[in-house]
């Protein structure tokens, strides 16, 4: 008999073939958020400007249960929202950040997306950058959503934090370091607060060159970052982001390499059906563990300036990692 697995991987394929005959995709189907009592979430929107035109973000906020230690920017990548990145948001709250996850438009004729497809977004990535630069200072568009998501969370002892950092999955993955370069270019005070980046298997757009160029400044700069890459594949352009990071950002370690990874093993359980036709596949359980470990193990050094051994190569957990085959290290070039 088959297990009820394989036949969920059939069934999915079997639907996206239909799709591709049709020339139909379904509406996206939005993944119920996780439970965890530790973790308050609420939703604000924040308030910015794109193309000389006011634009209203929608956000997710998740509140740790006590004072938070560093504020991330979760950013989901093209055809998803925040919610397709709950569960790994919850993961960063439950550990002590104060997530804020924000959902941006795939396709947009003026730019104002998470992607370079139709039109240049690398205006927008500079304009998100610069929010979350000002996010400290009161009346600023992320301090005001903030305010309210306190509200709506009953959670008025949380305030902004001082450190930041900014974290990408697939196509988000290129516009957090577009819009970090941006922000050490235009406001280097506000650069300062910036502890590093955390990158999910980050995607190069088709067009421009963007990203190659941020994260060759950044890594001059020495920030660190960090990468959790999945196989080579369409949906990550064969790895042409993490290709792109192992050339420029000059890291002594960049990070690993999922050895059974799928492009949405970092939306887990919140992924939906979109998700898992484009991959003909379900996120695994066990690299879902993997990243939400190393994720929030490596930005937590990040933000306190520390190494924490078993996160790395030579120490218990990451080489334990290695000897069962579950990540290898990405080599830099």
């Amino acid at each position: 008999m088959s297990s009820p697995r394989r036949f969920r991987v059939s069934w999915v394929a079997a639907l996206a073939a239909v799709i591709v005959l049709l020339g139909v995709a379904p509406a996206a189907v939005r993944a119920a958020p996780a439970t965890q009592q530790s973790v308050e979430v609420s939703s604000s929107p924040v308030a910015t400007e794109c193309a000389g035109k006011p634009v209203r973000v929608d956000a997710r906020w998740y509140f740790p249960a006590g004072r938070p230690t560093a504020l991330v920017w979760l950013q989901h990548g093209f055809s998803r929202s925040a919610a397709n990145l709950d569960a790994l948001a919850h993961s960063y709250a439950s550990t002590g950040f104060l997530v804020v996850s924000p959902t941006l438009d795939s396709v947009n004729l003026t730019g104002c997306a998470v992607a370079y497809n139709i039109a240049d977004n690398s205006a927008f990535a500079r304009t998100i950058g610069g929010v979350f630069g000002s996010g400290r200072d009161e009346g600023s568009p992320l301090a005001t959503s903030l305010v309210r998501a306190q509200k709506a969370a009953h959670r008025p002892d949380v305030t902004m934090p001082y450190r930041m950092v900014f974290a990408g999955h697939s196509a988000g993955g290129e516009f957090v370091v577009v819009a970090a370069d941006a922000l050490r270019r235009s406001d280097p005070a506000a650069y300062r607060r910036l502890a590093g980046l955390m990158l999910f298997d980050p995607v190069n757009s088709f067009f421009g060159a963007h990203f190659a160029s941020a994260a060759a400044s950044l890594g001059a700069d020495r920030l660190p970052i960090r990468v959790i890459a999945s196989q080579p594949s369409v949906s990550n352009t064969f790895e042409s982001g993490v290709s792109i990071l192992q050339r420029t950002t000059r890291q002594d370690f960049l990070g690993s390499r999922l050895v059974t990874g799928v492009h949405i093993d970092a939306e887990g359980e919140s992924t939906d059906l979109i998700g898992e036709l484009s991959e003909l596949a379900v996120p695994r359980p066990r690299n879902g563990r993997v990243i939400h470990t190393l994720a929030t193990g490596w930005s937590s050094d990040m933000v306190a300036g520390t190494v924490t051994r078993t996160y790395y190569p030579g120490g218990r957990y990451y080489d334990l990692l290695l000897s069962t085959a579950t990540v290898t290290t990405l080599p830099v070039r």
